[in-house]
């Protein structure tokens, strides 16, 4: 009897146990299948890590960015305006063909030079003793008509890389430089020595053809508002000769073959052309000078010169 309740307290001891170890197996996985829920939290959690991606994309823009900004640095500034004067009396360099229209040497080249430079232009057609001081003045940006640079003109205005000097044009007469016409007949103007005390010299106004005659020479310089009217007034014999740019001589020649003018000598000055710029607007010198160089290297200036100076 006593060894059957011994095994009988052992059996429900053990039993007890089994009981609270069901108990707890149950309780734990109660709260295992608590966790499981937690996937809701996780899938909250994703979209704050959304914002990663378009810092991602953030960073990858500067770069995109930056070659833009590259590629138009390397192209000219923005598009300016400049206001050029001209004095369309120096054919083949700025002049009237027959329909009224301003072209020449001098035009060709404005239109190649704001192409290359990114700049639109208009001209004023003005006296050309007017063009620098209203370059100086600012009241014009720049000014080009085949203008000599000197040493004078250079205190008062800036001047761009030459475009055209002595020795350039394939033909003597096409030469920049100051010429000495005139009349057919004449027989003792034979060239600067020539040009003695009692000698009247046509001369256009404001010109290195007047200053030379006055600073060199002991003749009378008479002074004519154009080029034209002072070649005229040779053929008509109001004065004894002319000292104007050869060019332009030429160019009378040619169209007044009856005028009874000719070239005697060779030139009396050498010469080189530029354009004027106004001495404030050194972001106008800077940008001719740039496309003049461009133009030089792409071989388009010597396409111009040939058209304009190719042949006689």
């Amino acid at each position: 009897m006593f060894a059957s309740k011994m095994q009988l307290q052992s059996i429900l001891t053990r039993q007890r146990v089994n009981l609270l170890l069901l108990i707890f197996s149950l309780l734990w996985i109660s709260a295992c299948g608590g966790a499981t829920a937690s996937p809701t939290a996780v899938a909250t959690e994703a979209p704050t890590e959304a914002p990663t991606i378009p810092a991602k994309d953030v960073e990858v823009e500067p770069p995109t960015v930056a070659p833009a900004a590259d590629s138009a640095g390397e192209q000219e500034a923005e598009l300016i305006h400049v206001n050029f004067g001209v004095n369309a009396e120096f054919e083949p360099f700025v002049f009237k063909n027959e329909q009224g229209a301003i072209v020449g040497f001098d035009i060709a080249l404005l239109d190649a030079l704001s192409q290359v430079g990114n700049f639109e232009f208009t001209y004023t057609d003005l006296p050309f003793e007017e063009l620098l001081p209203k370059v100086e003045s600012g009241e014009l940006d720049a000014a080009i008509s085949a203008i000599t640079v000197t040493p004078e003109r250079a205190q008062r205005v800036n001047f761009t890389d030459i475009y055209f000097r002595s020795g350039q044009a394939p033909v003597s007469y096409f030469n920049p430089g100051q010429g000495l016409a005139v009349r057919t007949d004449e027989a003792t103007i034979m060239g600067k020595d020539s040009l003695v005390a009692g000698v009247k010299v046509g001369v256009k106004t404001d010109t290195t053809g007047a200053a030379f005659v006055a600073d060199e020479t002991a003749a009378e310089a008479v002074p004519f508002p154009e080029s034209n009217d002072a070649l005229n007034a040779l053929s008509e014999g109001m004065v004894d000769a002319v000292v104007v740019d050869i060019p332009v001589i030429v160019r009378f020649i040619e169209k007044n073959p009856n005028a009874g003018i000719r070239i005697s000598g060779g030139p009396l000055t050498d010469e080189e052309y530029a354009i004027a710029v106004n001495p404030a607007r050194t972001d106008i010198l800077e940008r001719l000078n740039s496309a003049l160089a461009k133009i030089r290297e792409s071989g388009l200036y010597d396409q111009l010169f040939e058209k304009w100076f190719g042949s006689p």
